[in-house]
């Protein structure tokens, strides 16, 4: 029996344009700290030059280490800065192998959307997947109706002969690395999953709640009185990384607030998200902080241990009166879940409200 294709690890959209970049600049596997800082800035921008930049991207490269793209240095001693959250020196991308000049004799002729391809370091597999895509180009250069945007899957499904998922895995890689290919050439887009949310009333505020109970909770507690709160939105965890795009519909939101578990997953998806909304123009995510102040009073239980340095990095994203005891709680490998404000609680304390 012929074991399924292995996926490619799901990213955060910062993330994939990160390792796009950095996948771009790997002559060798190892980049230097300037050669990463050239990438992010390259590939977000406006995430590069936000006060957050330094949290933004050590949040991304966490991600980028847990889903096994690239490795980042053990140990501390040279080989993180004294920043908080700290840098790496350098940064390994395993899977790399560094491509050899194509010899002028194979060299193809390319469609003027696919220059920067006759210069670029390729690997065999690009220059397959190049060829594909140039012929697309080529077969649809005097029909433009055929270029009308479409969704990645289907677009997938066109140009790579019925595979729906091949675009889904080089997004990330090094062909759609600032300079190279858009999806906005390929006539396609990535479709975000639909933010489910109830607006409430005319405030600036959009409220998300990364679990469906407690999501229901402060829908409910909040409809006789909204206060600043437009909108209460459900995360459904990680997929607010993505949805957060569509927060756009929701017209005059000027703060995007988040409540979620107090662990390792429940504070990165908060972080990742705000890299997204940073530059598809939202207001950044923040954290509720009087909910999590209510949290915070609660009892932890089991969970996973995150080393000292990660826990710096993920803390970042709270204030400082929060930071100390939310990493004394992830170093113990304990979290405390945010339906532990059940509703009977927070109907009982408005301190809460937004």
């Amino acid at each position: 029996m012929t074991a399924p294709p292995k996926q490619p690890p799901r990213l955060s959209p910062g993330a994939a344009r990160l390792s796009a970049a950095l996948h771009a600049r790997a002559e060798r596997a190892t980049l230097p700290r300037a050669t990463v800082m050239e990438a992010f800035t390259a590939a977000l921008l406006g995430a590069a030059r936000s006060d957050n930049s330094r949290t933004a991207l050590a949040t991304l490269l966490e991600e980028l280490s847990d889903t096994g793209v690239l490795r980042l240095p053990h140990g501390q001693a040279g080989k993180w800065d004294a920043g908080r959250p700290a840098l790496p020196g350098h940064i390994r991308l395993p899977a790399v192998t560094p491509p050899k000049p194509t010899p002028a004799a194979t060299r193809r002729s390319y469609r003027p959307e696919l220059d920067w391809a006759q210069t670029a370091r390729l690997t065999t597999a690009h220059c397959e997947v190049v060829a594909l895509i140039n012929r697309w180009f080529r077969d649809t250069s005097n029909r433009l109706e055929l270029r009308a945007p479409i969704s990645l899957r289907e677009r997938s499904y066109e140009i790579f002969f019925q595979d729906e998922k091949r675009l889904d895995a080089l997004i990330s890689g090094a062909l759609f690395a600032p300079g190279r290919l858009t999806l906005e050439q390929l006539g396609t887009y990535r479709e975000p999953p639909p933010l489910a949310f109830r607006q409430l009333g005319d405030g600036d505020t959009l409220l998300v709640a990364e679990n469906s109970d407690t999501y229901a909770t402060l829908r409910d507690l909040l409809t006789p009185n909204p206060g600043r709160t437009k909108a209460v939105a459900f995360g459904s965890g990680r997929a607010f990384e993505a949805s957060i795009e569509t927060a756009k519909e929701i017209r005059g939101i000027q703060r995007i607030l988040y409540y979620g578990d107090l662990d390792a997953e429940g504070l990165s998806i908060p972080a990742r998200a705000s890299v997204t909304a940073t530059q598809c123009g939202l207001p950044p995510v923040e954290p509720a902080t009087a909910l999590y102040d209510l949290l915070l009073n609660h009892t932890s239980t089991p969970g996973q241990p995150v080393s000292g340095e990660r826990a710096h990095t993920l803390t970042t994203w709270l204030p400082s009166r929060q930071r100390q005891k939310t990493h004394e709680v992830l170093m113990s490998g304990r979290r405390i879940a945010q339906e532990a404000t059940n509703r009977n609680q927070l109907a009982g304390n408005a301190v809460w409200f937004p």
